[in-house]
């Protein structure tokens, strides 16, 4: 499923609204697109506005991949893009514009998938501005600055793919799914801001694991799909964030098939 459901989601600024150094000087609107998983695998697709506020256009989109990437998709369109797999060693999914998205510009879908789960990890963005040096201009991983994630990029935290955890049990599942709903329900991220809500989606996880422990497949199961009825019902209204919408979406999907 590559579908957009834009109408279920909302803006998430970037954390960084303009930085300091060049290449920092953006502010973005990630959005999570959709979240899909199939076996051992997991597809993340996003859409990023670059907001007008941004003094720079944006220019790459990097996000960590801790198992690797298995496919990555260049998207096609009005901008043209480049898309790799791995940074100076580090495994990630990358997009790289060779035409610049201005203030006010929206990307196409941008999808990659790997073996793994839906969970947290680290994004970073860049805007394009005038190198010393022309030369490598494309892509300057080795010219000017030493370490661009840190020093030419803004960063922050959005939905990607983890490693399978050791222990896939339903039991090991539903205690990661509790930790991710209370990991998006406080601080840094609060991407539900809901305090009733997220206490209604813990005790749906926490029923979950109390019927299949007794040995209530079914009514675990149900527990799950009034857990996602409230994700969906907070999403429309506004206190729950694409991002936590399609994490918590995706891994509850899973433990409906583990069970």
């Amino acid at each position: 499923m590559r579908h957009i459901l834009l109408s279920l989601s909302l803006a998430i600024p970037s954390a960084t609204l303009v930085g300091q150094n060049p290449g920092q000087k953006i502010n973005l609107d990630i959005q999570l697109a959709s979240v899909n998983t199939a076996a051992d695998t997991s597809g993340v697709s996003y859409v990023i506005t670059n907001l007008s506020s941004s003094v720079e256009p944006m220019w790459r989109y990097f996000v960590d991949a801790p198992s690797g990437v298995l496919r990555i998709a260049s998207p096609s369109g009005t901008f043209k893009w480049r898309s790799d797999t791995s940074f100076r060693g580090q495994s990630m999914a990358r997009w790289i514009l060779t035409a610049y998205l201005a203030g006010g510009s929206v990307t196409p879908e941008l999808h990659f998938e790997s073996v793994g789960v839906p969970g947290i990890v680290i994004y970073w963005a860049g805007g394009h501005f005038q190198l010393p040096s022309r030369e490598d201009e494309l892509e300057p991983d080795t010219a000017a600055l030493p370490d661009p994630l840190g020093a030419a990029m803004i960063t922050g935290k959005t939905v990607g793919v983890e490693a399978w955890p050791a222990d896939r049990s339903a039991q090991a599942l539903l205690a990661r799914l509790r930790s991710l709903t209370l990991q998006t329900c406080a601080t840094p991220l609060l991407w539900i801001t809901d305090s009733t809500l997220c206490t209604q989606l813990v005790s749906d996880v926490d029923q979950a694991e109390s019927y299949r422990s007794g040995g209530q497949i079914a009514s675990a199961k149900s527990s799950l799909e009034h857990y996602r009825s409230l994700l969906l019902s907070g999403n429309t209204a506004g206190t729950v964030k694409s991002s936590s919408y399609w994490l918590l979406k995706s891994n509850s999907e899973i433990l409906d098939r583990v069970m």
